[in-house]
């Protein structure tokens, strides 16, 4: 009976004790996972706001949390750091971009333009060309044609004043230029004067009111504007384009050309069509 006792409290001290460990390794595991939760914590906003003071603790202790910090940081925490130096990256290349970008001087990049044969050069020798081949360039006839010349539907107010037996002003033909890259209008003009009839680009009819009123009435292009002759030369090879584009020109701003595009536009008004 003695023995059965001692047995049973054998067998209560071993379970006991079983009872204390497992209640001790439970207490160690909770910590343990406490711990780890607040250093995943740490590790996930130590980017986002500055560190808090913290009580300074004892050597031992610092060196053995320190290497733990860096090992359990989280892996999300990485990529973000890559990610945002490569946005720093991006951001810095446009100022690299920009301070590479110069501001070259229009009048440099005139001077770099490649050299061209002066036109009125061009012009005088397409004019004796035209001597050799026994043409006089002054008894040239362009041709005059629905295609050449496009009326404008104030025509019409036109028509209508001169049948109220309105008196109308005199039909003054006005020169149009193109404009140029880089060029001022009074650059293009003063190219014009000096003999450069290839920047023309058109010529406009237009009749003023005794009460003021300006009206643009017709227009004619130099792109369609044609000289027969000087295009029978140019197809059988006797002038080159420039030379032929030149004398074209020159022709469309004579003085007898406007005469008869003004002759066209008021047979247009009287016509009684």
């Amino acid at each position: 009976m003695q023995f059965g006792l001692r047995i049973q409290d054998i067998i209560g001290l071993v379970l006991a004790v079983l009872i204390v460990a497992i209640l001790i390794s439970i207490i160690l595991i909770i910590r343990e996972n406490a711990r780890e939760r607040r250093l995943w914590r740490e590790g996930e906003y130590e980017e986002e706001e500055p560190e808090k003071p913290r009580l300074r603790r004892t050597g031992a202790s610092r060196k053995e949390e320190e290497p733990e910090r860096v090992l359990r940081r989280p892996r999300f925490a990485v990529q973000r750091e890559a990610q945002r130096e490569e946005e720093v990256a991006e951001s810095v290349e446009p100022l690299e971009s920009q301070e590479a970008v110069e501001t070259v001087p229009l009048e440099e990049i005139r001077k770099e333009e490649p050299k061209e044969e002066p036109r009125q050069v061009v012009l005088e020798r397409a004019l004796r060309k035209l001597e050799d081949l026994g043409l006089d360039f002054g008894a040239l006839k362009p041709v005059f044609s629905e295609d050449v010349i496009h009326f404008s539907p104030l025509l019409w107010e036109v028509k209508e004043e001169v049948k109220s037996g309105r008196e109308l002003g005199d039909i003054v033909i006005h020169t149009v230029f193109r404009s140029l890259p880089g060029y001022s209008a009074d650059e293009i003009v003063e190219r014009y004067r000096s003999g450069d009839v290839s920047v023309v680009e058109k010529l406009e009819a237009r009749v003023k009111t005794r009460e003021g009123r300006d009206y643009l009435i017709a227009t004619m292009n130099l792109a369609h504007f044609q000289v027969p002759e000087l295009d029978r030369q140019f197809r059988q090879g006797n002038l080159r384009e420039d030379e032929y584009e030149l004398l074209k020109a020159l022709k469309f701003v004579d003085r007898a050309t406007k005469k008869d595009f003004a002759r066209m536009v008021y047979a247009r008004i009287m016509d009684e069509d």
